[in-house]
């Protein structure tokens, strides 16, 4: 179908590029002498539009949208900003979980190794003014047993009427709210009921991290640093909302991109960085960053 034809009003190629409700992401920028692209060239620079990351098939509400779009560097700064300003018994904590997707990116873009790239952006983050960086893995590791224990059991379950294979486990909001909307009956009792590591690492900080610090739930603001923005429609959501302190398990996600925006706009490098270790949500256990061969 041709553009003019188009219905499909969240579409980027009907949309300007100055629009600032749709942010931008330069993939590559190459400088052929020759000014001959080749076709890797013309698609590495692509620009990728937020609209066209969640509004494929409508698979996102326009009140949606706004709560979406809300999710940014700005609000990060005015909680900021509001612990500077506010009587210290409105502060606010802050806690910042990095994904382990993201920090290759940055360990390219400042040719570190990525456990350089993660030490020197908890640096980063920590002279901002937050309080606490922590590393996504140890909720991957949660998520996967809790994956595995519910394998096992539908498996055990197979010669069952409610037994339910094959068992499809994606961690990927995108994906999980195309299949709510679109394929419901068809792959919903299909789908792992295990959280995603995202929302166990805010189940972590906002209950048993808050316990420890003797904090309420509300009085901690997590931000979770990730590769991609559909994980911040994965937080919006109904599930992970504890209405007792009007509190969302994660309060802001930020892309890599946005993290790295924030950078440039205070002419930062992380090789300018000191490097300081990531907290431990478990006391007396020093964090190192860790990773497995079971996920990505």
């Amino acid at each position: 179908m041709k553009c003019e034809n188009c219905t499909k009003k969240e579409c980027s190629k009907k949309q300007k590029n100055d629009d600032p409700q749709n942010a931008t992401v330069n993939v590559l920028n190459s400088n052929d002498e020759n000014k001959e692209k080749s076709e890797f060239h013309k698609l590495a620079n692509a620009k990728i539009f937020l609209s066209d990351c969640l509004a494929c098939d409508s698979c996102i509400t326009a009140e949606e949208a706004v709560k979406v779009y809300q999710q940014n560097p700005n609000e990060f700064f005015r909680v900021l900003n509001l612990n500077k300003k506010c009587d210290t018994s409105k502060h606010k904590v802050l806690a910042v979980s990095i994904c382990p997707q993201s920090l290759p990116y940055f360990a390219a873009k400042f040719n570190l190794s990525v456990t350089e790239a993660a030490r020197r952006l908890c640096g980063f983050l920590k002279s901002l003014g937050v309080h606490y960086v922590f590393d996504i893995a140890i909720a991957a590791d949660f998520s996967l047993l809790e994956s595995q224990k519910e394998f096992v059991q539908r498996y055990r379950q197979q010669n069952q009427e409610e037994c339910v294979l094959p068992m499809f486990s994606s961690a990927c909001p995108g994906w999980i709210q195309y299949a709510e909307r679109v394929l419901p009956s068809m792959v919903i009792p299909h789908i792992c009921t295990a959280k995603s590591p995202q929302q166990i690492m805010g189940s972590l900080v906002k209950n048993y991290f808050a316990r420890q610090q003797n904090l309420s739930p509300d009085k901690i603001f997590h931000i979770v640093v990730a590769p991609c923005y559909d994980k911040k429609l994965e937080a919006l959501r109904e599930d992970f909302y504890t209405h007792l302190y009007n509190s969302q398990e994660v309060d802001c996600v930020l892309t890599s991109g946005e993290v790295f925006q924030m950078m440039e706009q205070r002419k930062i490098s992380l090789k300018e960085i000191n490097e300081v270790s990531f907290d431990t949500l478990f006391g007396g256990i020093e964090e190192e960053l860790n990773r497995h061969d079971g996920r990505s």
